[in-house]
């Protein structure tokens, strides 16, 4: 959490908080996005993965004030966390959480994007994280110590899907 985040949400120990994937059909307001998370993979199907205090995870974070799209805050945290450029994002799911209560007007969303990796910076380009791991994704899966693994194992299948898809379309 940083001091411009726009919107602060502090993982309290004990707090029941419910994950509900949406899926990629549709993009709610941007106000209502606290996060975005990235997959960004490599033309042969690797994940760059961002090695973090807590383990290795996908880059991503909070939307911070004076961002107006989830593909800004994509690209940021995807440099800072692994010092990577991408090409053209897709949303792969988003996912609504009652962290700040269960009415509608309280919900909000992670947005979860893909893209293809373009560019590989120095890690001089890092800053938010110990560096990078680029792997396959059973050895993300198997390292992976953050949350949910079967739950991360759907986002990073449906982000594979959704991105080489779209690429073999292109090449018809």
């Amino acid at each position: 959490m940083s001091e411009s985040d726009r919107k602060k949400t502090i993982i309290q120990a004990g707090k029941n908080v419910n994950f509900i994937d949406l899926g990629n059909t549709c993009l709610p307001a941007f106000e209502k996005i606290t996060s975005v998370l990235v997959v960004p993979f490599t033309q042969d199907g690797l994940i760059v993965c961002a090695i973090l205090n807590r383990g290795i995870d996908l880059p991503g974070g909070h939307v911070q004030i004076g961002e107006f799209t989830c593909e800004e805050t994509a690209r940021r945290e995807v440099m800072e966390e692994v010092g990577v450029s991408l090409g053209e994002l897709k949303l792969v799911k988003v996912i609504q959480s009652d962290y700040y209560g269960s009415e509608p007007e309280q919900l909000t969303y992670l947005v979860v994007m893909t893209g293809f990796v373009e560019n590989i910076l120095s890690d001089d380009y890092i800053h938010e994280s110990l560096g990078r791991s680029i792997i396959d994704i059973d050895e993300f899966i198997s390292q992976y110590q953050a949350g949910n693994k079967e739950d991360m194992r759907r986002i990073v299948l449906d982000a594979k899907r959704l991105v080489f898809e779209s690429c073999d379309r292109n090449l018809i």
